[in-house]
Formats: structure tokens, sequence, C-alpha cells
């Protein structure tokens, strides 16, 4: 049966409770690249499982607002559009923090679960939090690029109405047939291609899904923090050289990005309404082998850190991408039991 489209982001990561530790979702193909479900939808769908559990199990706990602190994802194995289990272990109840260990799996060719992402989730409650503070002076390096007024930031309102501010345009992204996922924000960026060979690309980014401009949101962030231009494919113009020469397909580059295992610090709670545009820097110190890390820093338009994450990512071919899954998942030839 076909997975229908969903009618806006919340539905989209929307869970269900079967139990008190387990939750039904439905992966939605408008969010996939490819046939695989995008990382960062994936890790916004662990930041609402996690936000839900809090609040329907312990809902007293944290002052009864269990915010997202750090989380750890691994990916094991490919996600596929329809349905999945989410399962959740308290694995530490506390004061300050709480950890929970949440796993997805979804059901394979034979009719057993594969498990394929584990996460540990630390929730808090940043209003509560105490201890010292200190202002260390970060800053990027080099600063944004500015905007057309010289040395001033990029203006997001002549960036929304004209497409254009300087050097910032709205970035095209490449082949949204295969990278569904891409259509769901407009993601600006510098035409400065010297940048990209130092190793980064930067953004300032509106949230879009479904065609509708919509506030970022702090379930939003998930998704941000792993979507960006696929500018690195310029970093090194020889990005894919093995020993023999590869044939490049209709005389471009054709890679699938797909996500070994992703951290994130959340810095602050975006206010509850939302904010229109957040600003992120993807830095990549090395790709090598067809194995590279991603670091990333978002920040709002007062230039305060939202959000810190890493990752690390393999470069493969798209076929890949749509390549036969295996069944028996689990890595012992046994069915996973809920």
């Amino acid at each position: 049966m076909a997975v229908q489209p969903a009618r806006s982001f919340d539905e989209a990561i929307a869970v269900k409770p079967l139990s008190s530790h387990t939750y039904a979702a439905t992966l939605r193909l408008e969010w996939c690249i490819g046939t695989v479900p995008h990382g960062g939808y994936i890790t916004s769908a662990f930041l609402n499982v996690a936000c839900t559990h809090m609040r329907l199990n312990h809902p007293t706990r944290h002052n009864g607002c269990a915010d997202p602190m750090t989380m750890h994802l691994t990916f094991l194995r490919r996600t596929e559009a329809g349905p999945a289990t989410f399962r959740v272990e308290d694995t530490k109840l506390g004061a300050r923090t709480s950890t929970l260990h949440i796993t997805l799996s979804q059901t394979d060719k034979n009719g057993g679960l594969r498990e394929e992402v584990a996460a540990y989730i630390t929730m808090s409650n940043f209003d509560t939090e105490e201890g010292p503070s200190m202002v260390t002076g970060f800053e990027l390096t080099p600063k944004p690029e500015p905007g057309s007024g010289g040395s001033a930031p990029v203006d997001l309102a002549k960036l929304a109405r004209d497409g254009k501010d300087g050097a910032w345009s709205q970035f095209a992204v490449a082949f949204t047939s295969m990278r569904t996922a891409s259509k769901q924000l407009e993601i600006y960026t510098p035409k400065s291609l010297e940048r990209v060979k130092r190793g980064f690309v930067e953004q300032w980014v509106r949230f879009k899904p479904y065609g509708s401009l919509a506030p970022w949101t702090n379930p939003a962030l998930g998704f941000l923090v792993d979507m960006f231009p696929m500018m690195l494919e310029t970093f090194d113009s020889k990005p894919w050289e093995k020993k023999q020469e590869q044939k490049k397909e209709d005389g471009t580059r054709r890679f699938w990005y797909p996500t070994v295992l992703l951290n994130v610090e959340f810095k602050k709670r975006l206010p509850k309404e939302g904010v229109q545009w957040l600003y992120s820097r993807v830095h990549t110190k090395t790709l090598h082998n067809g194995r590279m890390d991603l670091d990333i820093v978002v920040l709002d338009e007062a230039g305060d850190i939202v959000a810190l994450s890493n990752h690390v990512a393999l470069v493969v071919g798209a076929e890949r991408n749509t390549s036969e899954r295996g069944s028996n998942g689990n890595g012992n030839g046994k069915s996973i039991k809920l």
C-alpha cells in the first residue's frame, strides 16, 4: 500500500503510542533522498518521540518541560518510507537530566523487524539550568559573507523579497527528482566558490514544508542540521578519484551521502512561535576514501548559537540508495520482538 503524503511537517513526524514505551509512525516519501528517508527528517522524528514520551509518561519531571539537550544517532541500516516502530527505554530519569535510549525498527521482506537507527537523547529544562556562564568571544572565522552593504550582514528582508542580496542568492539544489526532501526548504548561499574550496559552505535558510513557508521550530532543527547544499561536491576537483578512472554519469557527479552517525547539542530553545530565518555553516576537514566529517553550527538572526552538530557521512554512488534491502537485519539472524 502506497504511503500517502502528509499535509504538514507535524503530521510527517507524528507518532501514535502503542504502549507506554512503543510508538508507531509513518515515514513519508516526500521527505526522502531517493528511496531513503532523509537523515535530518529521521532526527526530527526521534526528537518528537522523545518529547512525546516525556510528556505522556513523565509529565512532572523537569518541571513539566523537557527540552532536548543532546542527542546521538547511529544509522545502522537504511530506513524506507512506510510504517516504523520506535521503542523507548528510560535509561536514566534524573533531577537535572534524563536520558532515553530510542530505536527505530521496520519490517523486512521476510516479516521480521530490522533495527535501523539507534539513539541516546538527553532531556533537561533550559529554564531551570543553574551554573556559571561566560562569554568566550567565539566568532565564525572567516565571518559570514556580507550582503550588499559591504561589511553589513545580509539583508534578510531583501533576500526574501528579491531572492538575492549582494553575493547571496537562492541555491538551486541539483537532482531534486532524487533529493525530494530538499524541496522542503529555501536555501540561500553566497556565490563565492573560494569558501567551498576551503572546505565549508554557509547558508541562510527558510523552512518551506509542502510548499508553504513555516517557522523553524525545535523539532525542525533536526532536519536543518542535516540539510545543506551539495556544494561539497566541488570541494575537490576530483572527489571520486580512484586508481582507475571512473565514468561520470551524464557528465555530472551523482552521489548519495548516507549518514553514519549524527550528534547534536541544543544550546537554546527557539521561541514557541518559531523563527523565520536560521543561518548554518557546514565545515568539512577532510574527505578521504569516501568518508567525510561534517561540523555544523546553527545561528539565529541575533548571532546566538542555537545548535551545534557533527556527523560522519559516506560518499557513495546514488545507485546504492535504491539497491535491494536485505533481511534479518538485526545482525544475529533472529527477528526482533517488541
